[in-house]
């Protein structure tokens, strides 16, 4: 079927009210609203792209249009009963982060978090040891702790393309800005580029937070 070129569609439409914020924040949820984010479709249409019996959105589609996140769209004219088409509001639905409960970003972002960053450490984990250049150092930290730490020469450091990097910092609001915005900038300027080595990149800065909600009992040190 061709799909409708949708002129009129919004780019981007705010989403604030509870029930449509709880189903978007829903994995299963999210995935039955998918098809109609890429174009106008109907029940069984969708339902195809999916590769999913029609029944398995049967009981989602009402609810996605009582929340606001479909709109319909006239009907297919078929033999027999026509079919309703639906679309969403626009082709990305925002939800501002501070409407989202506390659980429920934590269980939709930390899932993508962590799966990266396990991928991360089995890739930096492989290159240390391919490397066969550096040694680990345990040392005594204040009065009380320890630090294990990666020991190389400034000439093995110049010849490695992978590097890790925790720590904190003591900046500025200013020096914290700055910062953002030249990671950013760094990222982007090789974000662009095609070559035969996939490599996994993480770049951010944080403030410590008020109340450290995952981590409340780790040691620091």
């Amino acid at each position: 079927m061709t799909a409708e070129i949708d002129d009129d569609w919004l780019a981007r439409a705010d989403v604030t009210a509870p029930d449509a914020i709880a189903l978007l924040a829903d994995a299963r949820g999210l995935r039955m609203l998918t098809p109609f984010m890429r174009r106008t479709h109907t029940l069984t249409s969708a339902a195809r792209s999916l590769g999913r019996p029609a029944s398995s959105l049967a009981h989602w589609v009402p609810r996605f249009v009582e929340a606001g996140l479909l709109e319909r769209r006239g009907e297919q004219r078929r033999a027999g009963v026509a079919m309703p088409r639906y679309r969403t509001p626009a082709r990305t639905l925002v939800v501002p982060f501070e409407l989202i409960p506390f659980d429920t970003r934590v269980r939709l972002l930390d899932a993508g978090r962590l799966r990266i960053l396990r991928r991360f450490m089995d890739g930096m984990d492989e290159a240390l040891a391919a490397s066969r250049s550096f040694g680990l150092s345990f040392a005594a930290y204040g009065e009380d702790g320890s630090v294990v730490d990666l020991v190389e020469s400034d000439a093995e450091r110049a010849t490695r393309a992978f590097t890790d990097g925790w720590r904190t910092l003591e900046l500025t609001e200013d020096d914290a800005l700055e910062l953002s915005r030249k990671i950013e900038a760094l990222v982007a300027h090789y974000a662009e580029r095609t070559g035969p080595t996939t490599y996994l990149v993480h770049a951010g800065i944080a403030p410590d937070p008020a109340f450290p909600w995952r981590s409340a009992t780790d040691r620091w040190g």
